[in-house]
């Protein structure tokens, strides 16, 4: 165990299970069963219902963090009916140690191609920089984070005595624990599968997390250091509600998803989604969504002018929770229950291919959409003219629209064809031409 940050640790992008401030779902009240089976609820000599001689006022020395977290863990299994396999070392750093390590790392996306995936779901608009803005609400919100693979956490502690945050420690160990049994896999094949991943684990997360702070420890002495250490009473950041929607979405919709499996089987169904993960969020908003994407293939249609980025893959899907942000953040669809990403007009998904593309310094792209049936394909498409209607879009012609000025400035060209939608973006209408000819 390590109570200071060692200097030198790199933290790498995609090993990062990050729990968020203000961002986890409060889950209904019910009474737990608290009850330890047998066999488990001991760890590294510490059992769930040992006293700890501990002063958490003036920080926590070495061997109270490691009493602490060994208890914490055996607690974990009694609350989750999993054992751990392996120790856990957590270690503590302040939140300009953890800016730090953020910008060492780079980034195998273009930002030119990550901001017109943002721009695509007028979400963040030519004015604004998706990825720094997603970087910095990590950077102000993240609270610690499991490095996948190598039974390490790290508390990101903001009061002046360096301390641990007892909910972030519960999340985070049971990322652990999710590692040790199924080992967590990250790189899926496109974001919306890797949405639909993080929904699962992070909502174990913040379930066991609840399920342990909310219930178990109505029967249990539980050391809260953060409180005791005389921590941060401000309210945490908030994030910009439009970058929100989409980063926080494992949070808000996970815990319920996470609860829902439990009930329907017990710890062996959540342990069986984990054996089978979904893999779009259209089955996490609803169980009939499409668990098995359809395959889209966009062909190059652009002049020489236009190219795609130097990538792979050239291109990505978004999703169903994507596609919901989208009305949500525009006035579409309502969004005064964060946690169900539900629309009529999202319903009925079944895949999507984006690729951006740059000319110089202008960018556009080419965002195909399938449906389960045409109708649906027309209630999505009518969905995304709202949004284009409520950013200022002029219609010019059958399919073309253009917003003159403003975030989202440019022409947008939105085809129904049967069950697909396909939406070509760029600066002018001559672009869209030239972006994807016919």
């Amino acid at each position: 165990m390590s109570g200071r940050s060692r200097p030198g640790v790199l933290v790498v992008a995609v090993a990062l299970l990050v729990v968020f401030a203000g961002c986890s779902t409060i889950l209904p009240g019910g009474t737990a069963e608290r009850e330890v089976p047998d066999g488990y609820g001991e760890v590294g000599g510490v059992a769930y219902d040992d006293d700890l001689d501990i002063d958490a006022s003036d920080g926590l020395s070495e061997a109270e963090l490691e009493q602490f977290v060994n208890r914490t863990m055996a607690r974990i299994e009694a609350v989750r009916k999993l054992k751990y396999e392996e120790p856990v070392d957590v270690e503590i750093i302040d939140r300009e140690q953890y800016r730090q390590q953020r910008e060492s790392q780079t980034s195998p996306t273009d930002p030119g191609w990550e901001n017109q995936i943002w721009r695509a779901l007028f979400l963040v608009g030519e004015e604004r920089d998706a990825a720094e803005e997603v970087d910095e609400a990590f950077g102000n919100a993240a609270q610690g984070f499991y490095r996948a693979g190598t039974n390490e956490i790290v508390i990101i502690s903001d009061s002046e005595t360096a301390t641990v945050n007892k909910d972030t420690l519960v999340h985070e160990l049971t990322h652990a624990l999710q590692d040790q049994r199924y080992g967590l896999e990250f790189g899926q094949s496109t974001r919306d599968e890797q949405a639909a991943y993080n929904t699962l684990i992070e909502g174990e997360a913040d379930l066991v997390a609840h399920l342990y702070l909310d219930e178990w420890c109505k029967q249990w002495d539980c050391i809260r250091p953060e409180q005791e250490a005389g921590g941060e009473s401000s309210d945490p950041p908030r994030l910009a509600e439009e970058i929100s929607l989409i980063i926080a979405q494992p949070y808000r919709q996970g815990p319920t998803y996470v609860q829902e499996l439990k009930e329907s089987g017990g710890w062996e169904a959540v342990n069986e989604r984990h054996e089978n993960p979904p893999r779009t969020t259209a089955e996490i908003i609803d169980s009939d969504g499409v668990s098995e994407p359809t395959v889209i293939t966009i062909p190059d249609r652009s002049t020489t002018e236009w190219e795609r980025f130097d990538q792979e893959p050239t291109g990505d899907s978004l999703g169903a929770a994507s596609l919901y942000a989208m009305l949500a953040a525009n006035g579409v669809a309502d969004n005064e229950n964060p946690r169900r990403y539900n629309h009529p007009a999202v319903r009925g998904w079944t895949g999507d291919r984006i690729v951006p593309y740059h000319s110089g310094t202008e960018y556009g792209y080419v965002w195909e959409l399938a449906w389960e049936n045409g109708e649906e394909a027309e209630e999505f498409a009518d969905a995304f003219e709202q949004v284009l209607t409520r950013n200022g879009g002029l219609a010019r012609g059958a399919n073309d629209y253009i917003i003159e000025d403003g975030s989202f400035a440019g022409a947008y060209r939105v085809v129904v064809d049967g069950d697909r939608v396909r939406i070509v973006g760029g600066p002018d209408r001559a672009a869209l031409d030239e972006i994807h000819g016919t």
